[in-house]
């Protein structure tokens, strides 16, 4: 009995530790992420967001990429006239334009000329992550000193954090110097970022959607100068969207189909503008709901009789758990799926394989001690309700049978011991067939005689009726024989 109590409180502690010490160490976090994954629902794009896209209709109108960089400056002398809030070109001009430096020189003219600040971009190569310092580069590739130094310019990093399998979930907000491109075309706009103060240097990035769910104006038009209405008053990211530039990244929302780099920094720019935020529950909140949640299916087990019925209600709360991971993943808290349901589902196997093979031992031990003294009704009574029979005994009312064979010793007298115990066989089956018929319990057999009794272990309301039908039932029985 001690072992029963104490066996399944340290299946429930073996599988918290266990539990605890793989989410601890860090473990199955690319299965994690593939769960979270199918957690991200669409939301709501920021009005003012637009992406002037370099697509492959622009580049058959405008020709060959790479473009001049005239052809730059006269699509920010077009969005000028539109007056934007702010505007975030991802496109590096690392190296000198291959038309000579007149071009360059012309779009340094043109970013001299705005009367807003155009986030130009640099890149961390490599990008060093670690776990106590803040992002930082091995170096930066960088836009050149000519539109890098010219009026309404700032620098802002274009770095997204890939995890093990290629997809981008994580956004430095800050590397080196650098603000993130997104996040510093969102401060340009003048427009508030919620809960601003809030942001961690590397932050989860919230998607609106997948791709095409923020507004695409082709490169071409603005250069036609039809988009003035479009882009009045937007925030604004220039960047490649067309396949063959190849600047493309896995996203939650893939399925197969990859985001534009410019429309993944547009993205992060709705999330922050629009407050959406996603952090981790904490590391000891998270560890609280491991145990909890061990435990919760140890006390189910504890409550409730037999495996089956336990099991089911270990399942709904299995869905209990699910659905509040889904809801608080919604509210922008990234509770850790994995090893929340490898502890209740630890636990509730542990307990579940418990209890089937220790009832099962002792159906087994019942069925060997009681089948061959009493009914198959009787024995599924018995194993239906096991509590029912006391070890140790107990005081009970019962009625006790007693029968003989008259004058089996001047019978015995006259066989040989073979036939004697051939006809006490048959005897013995014939009578002990009606103890059971009417829910005796055999209790020995003693020489000649049987010995049997009703009212235990199973109580009967009719012990002695059913007593004496056996008995009746005995002298017909004998009749026959």
């Amino acid at each position: 009995m001690k072992a029963e109590k104490l066996y399944p409180f340290l299946i429930v502690l073996l599988v918290g530790l266990l539990v605890s010490l793989s989410f601890y160490a860090g473990l199955f976090s690319g299965l994690e992420n593939f769960f979270e994954d199918l957690f991200f629902s669409s939301k709501p794009v920021h009005p003012d967001i637009v992406i002037i896209a370099i697509d492959s209709e622009s580049i058959n109108k405008i020709g060959q990429w790479p473009w001049p960089r005239a052809v730059f400056g006269k699509a920010l002398l077009e969005i000028e006239k539109a007056t934007p809030k702010s505007v975030g070109i991802d496109v590096i001009f690392a190296e000198p334009s291959r038309f000579g430096q007149a071009d360059d020189s012309a779009l340094a003219r043109a970013l001299s000329q705005l009367s807003f600040l155009v986030a130009m971009p640099v890149e961390a190569e490599p990008l060093i992550l670690s776990k106590n310092n803040p992002p930082r580069a091995g170096n930066f590739l960088k836009t050149l000193p000519i539109l890098a130094n010219a009026k309404n310019v700032i620098l802002s990093h274009v770095n997204l954090i890939l995890d093990d399998d290629g997809v981008a979930r994580r956004l430095p907000l800050k590397v080196g110097e650098f603000n993130a491109m997104s996040y510093e075309t969102a401060k340009q706009s003048g427009l508030k970022i919620p809960n601003e103060e809030k942001l961690d240097l590397i932050s989860r990035i919230v998607f609106s959607g997948p791709t095409g769910s923020i507004r695409k104006i082709p490169f071409w038009r603005v250069l036609e100068g039809e988009t003035k209405e479009l882009l009045k008053d937007k925030v604004i990211l220039i960047g490649a969207t067309s396949p063959d530039l190849h600047d493309e990244k896995p996203t939650p929302f893939s399925k197969g189909t990859q985001m534009p780099g410019v429309e993944i920094q547009a993205n992060i720019m709705n999330m922050l503008l629009s407050g959406y935020r996603l952090a981790p529950l904490s590391a000891p909140l998270t560890m609280a709901w491991i145990f909890a949640a061990a435990l919760i299916a140890e006390l189910i087990f504890l409550f409730f009789r037999g495996a089956f019925l336990p099991l089911a209600v270990n399942l709904v709360v299995g869905l209990a758990y699910l659905i509040t991971i889904f809801i608080l993943f919604d509210f922008g808290i990234a509770v850790n799926f994995v090893h929340i349901n490898f502890a209740w589902f630890g636990a509730t196997a542990g307990l579940l394989a418990f209890r089937y093979f220790t009832s099962e031992k002792g159906r087994k031990e019942i069925q060997q001690i009681f089948s061959k003294y009493v009914s198959k009704e009787v024995l599924e009574d018995i194993l239906k309700n096991p509590d029912k029979v006391k070890l140790g005994g107990e005081v009970r009312e019962v009625t006790v049978f007693f029968s003989d064979i008259k004058g089996f010793t001047t019978l015995s007298e006259k066989m040989s011991p073979q036939e004697l115990v051939g006809v006490l066989n048959e005897y013995f089956t014939l009578m002990t067939g009606e103890v059971l018929k009417y829910g005796g319990v055999l209790d020995k057999y003693i020489g000649d005689a049987i010995m049997a009794f009703w009212g235990a272990p199973i109580d009967d309301e009719n012990q002695a009726d059913n007593a004496l039908k056996a008995g009746l039932g005995m002298i017909k029985k004998l009749e026959i024989l």
